[in-house]
This record gives structure tokens, sequence and C-alpha cells, in this order.
């Protein structure tokens, strides 16, 4: 054996050898390892050593996901909820008490709020790692590890650079919007950054910071995204790979010009390692779709798109309502080559339904919401469910129930761990 390779030291039959037993171990599925945790304190502690778990993660690649999601109970207390894609909660991180004070400019206090009742929003990512923010703090965020139950505070205020612009111009720092935030890891050195989207003196500017479990960093100014990117809408923003990827508002422009400047369809690009922007062309058929079916304009085409992350690809989501919901692949971002791989029934193409994942087996996870409160709502939150549907026989599976579909991520670290 192996002598980085944790070793049971007994067995419950007496005569198993421990290699043999490791390797019975490594073969069983994490949730019914679970409950085997209760045959002895030594089963306990190999299958929580973190090489064992690892070791698990690695035999066990197929495995379902698990979901990390906002809560709050009854008595006002909320968290992190870890669960299955059954609904099954596997693990609950009450989120930290705070106090927010209000003053005015004389420093007189005019109001208090407490973290009791504070809804929190989860950033959708898929990592091993959960970012997240309240809902009356909505500036500030943290990232927290599920496994540990440890928070990193990220920084509130602006770069050097910015704040010091701010000051000259006298512009308060209040005045300013947050646009966007994403969150994503470099994997190539496995580095943790998060990218945030802000409105300065009418003209959108670009954050990044970089941090680990014992450098929180600083937001570092980069150059400024390009123009007309949809920052606000949730469902227009995707990471993949280390990549955040935003769709264009091409109808802003053709409805001030009367002329298309930017291509319907076209995504900008911010790659986490390299810190710099691009803009990737979408797929030709989507660009052409108006001209091409005379019943549609450019605003209905607007509100049929949206991004999504795959199997691990980027994928630029066409929904026609009642008619179809097209899943085009980026399959090359160098050539820039999208691939159909799915044209989904007009029963799946419901309003704010959007696709939220794909498992191995081919079944899609949809999060979506009721089309009244989604309308009421203008789609970006409201009560609503996650609904597994089979493209190979044309099959639903029952819905889990969310509080926010909007507010929903992919945790990949290992359920032996929580």
């Amino acid at each position: 054996m192996s002598p980085s390779r944790p070793r049971p030291t007994i067995s419950s039959s007496g005569d198993l050898p421990a290699d043999a037993l490791y390797e019975v171990l490594l073969r069983i599925p994490a949730k019914d390892l679970c409950r085997l945790r209760a045959v002895c304190p030594a089963w306990r502690a190999l299958t929580s050593d973190p090489l064992f778990v690892a070791a698990h993660k690695s035999r066990h690649r197929t495995a379902p996901p698990l979901l990390a999601m906002g809560y709050r109970d009854d008595s006002g207390v909320s968290g992190v909820a870890i669960s299955d894609l059954s609904g099954n909660v596997v693990k609950r991180i009450p989120g930290t008490e705070y106090e927010l004070v209000l003053v005015n400019e004389s420093g007189d206090a005019i109001g208090r709020f407490t973290g009791k009742n504070d809804k929190i929003g989860v950033v959708c990512t898929r990592l091993d790692l959960v970012c997240f923010n309240r809902n009356a703090l909505s500036g500030s965020f943290w990232v927290l590890n599920p496994a540990t139950g440890a928070t990193i505070d990220l920084p509130m205020g602006f770069s050097e650079e910015i704040a010091h612009e701010l000051e000259v111009k006298g512009i308060k720092e209040w005045d300013c919007r947050d646009e966007s935030f994403a969150f994503g890891q470099v994997s190539s050195i496995r580095e943790y950054k998060a990218l945030r989207i802000s409105t300065v003196d009418d003209r959108k500017v670009c954050e990044v910071i970089t941090f680990d479990d014992t450098n929180h960093g600083c937001w570092r100014r980069k150059q400024d995204p390009p123009s007309h990117i949809c920052a606000r809408r949730q469902m227009r923003c995707v990471v993949v790979d280390g990549v955040v990827y935003f769709l264009m508002d091409f109808h802003y422009t053709y409805f001030e010009t009367g002329v298309i400047t930017i291509e319907p369809g076209s995504i900008a690009s911010f790659n986490l390692e390299a810190e710099e922007w691009g803009v990737l062309p979408g797929p030709g058929q989507v660009k052409r779709f108006v001209q091409e079916n005379k019943k549609y304009s450019y605003s209905q085409l607007e509100l049929q798109l949206s991004l999504a992350e795959l199997n691990g690809c980027l994928v630029l989501v066409h929904n026609i309502h009642k008619v179809s919901m097209d899943l085009w692949f980026l399959t090359d971002f160098e050539k820039g080559i999208w691939v159909k791989k799915y044209s989904l029934p007009s029963h799946v193409a419901r309003l704010f339904w959007y696709p939220f994942l794909m498992l191995d087996d081919g079944r899609i996870f949809f999060s979506g919401m009721d089309c009244l409160e989604g309308i009421l709502s203008g789609g970006e939150q409201g009560e609503g469910f996650l609904q597994s549907y089979d493209p190979r026989n044309d099959t639903y599976a029952d819905a889990l129930e969310l509080r926010d579909p909007r507010s929903i991520c992919i945790y990949t670290g290992s359920v032996l761990s929580l």
C-alpha cells in the first residue's frame, strides 16, 4: 500500500486484509458509505480522511453532483444548504449574524438592520466553494467552504485606482452601482478569482480579486468591459473553465440607431487567468434568425437568448417560446465553432426555463418558475423549481421546489467531506 494512502486499522470481519477493505470501501457510493461510517470509529476515520475522500471522488466521477442554495428557516436564520438532486439536505451552514447601522452625513445613527430574516443569494458556479451575498448587503460577497464551514469576506470597497478617481471627481461610492459578480477558478494554477462589474460615472468598470484561505487579496482595476454587455441579467452570464462569458445586448444599439452594430448572439469573454477581455461571435443561424424568420423581431430574439454551462461546455440557449429550445455547444473556442446538439420540442420551450445541469446519462435539469410569477417579477426572482427532463424518451421527473431558481449552484465537493 502506498504510504500516502490512509490505512484502516481494523477489519470488521477480522480476516479481511486492510488493502482489500480499502478497495471495497472505495467502490461503495458516497451516500451508502456515509451510513457505513457508523460501523466503527476506524471506518469513520478512514472514510473521512482527505486522501481517501480524494481517491473516492476520482473513482466516482459520474456520480450526480450536489446542489448549494440559500435557505431561511422558520426562526429567521439564513445560510447555505447542501442537498442532493432530490432535495435531501446533506448539510446546513448557518450564516454569521450581523447588525447594520445606517448613519447620516453627521454620523448620527438613523436606522438599524440585522441579519435576522435576511435572504442569502448564491452565485451560480460549479466549484467546491460557494460564493454568496445577502439581500440587505447586496454589494458584499462571501466565499464559503462547505467542508470546513470557513467563510472568507471579500472586500466591499473599490480598487485603489477607482477609489482615487471617485475622490477626484467628488463621487460617493454609494452613488455607484454593482452590475454583475462572477466567481471561478483558474484550473492551471488552482487559483480562485472573482470578477466584479460596476457602473461608475455612467460607464462600466471591471475589477478582479485573487484569494485563498490565508490571503483575501484586494480588488484590482482591469480593462473596462466591452460596451453593452448584459451584466445585470443573471442568465446572461456564466463561468466555464476559468472564463466568464456575458451575452452582449445587440438590440440596444439597434433600437438607438436602427443599425445592427453588434451581431445577435455575440458574447464577451473575460479570461480569469490572463485577465483580458475578448469577443466571441455566436452561431451563424442565430445571427441570421430574424432575417430568415420575418415574424420575429430583434427585441424578441434578445429575450430568447441565454447562456448555460453543460458538461463543461459553454452553451448558447435559443428558447423560442412554444416552438423549440435549441442548445448550441461551443466546441472550438479558437475557431468559434458552434454545434447544435439538441433541439428540444415545443413543450420544453417554456418561458423562464433555463438549462442548469446535464448528467452523463443525458438528463437535463432546468431551473424555472411559474410563468405568471416570472412575468410579475421580470423573470429575475420568485419561487421556482428544478425540473429533470430526459430527451431520450421525452419524459419529466418530479420537480424540486426552490426558494429562488436564480440562487442555486453546483457543489463539486464530495459528500464525504461534509
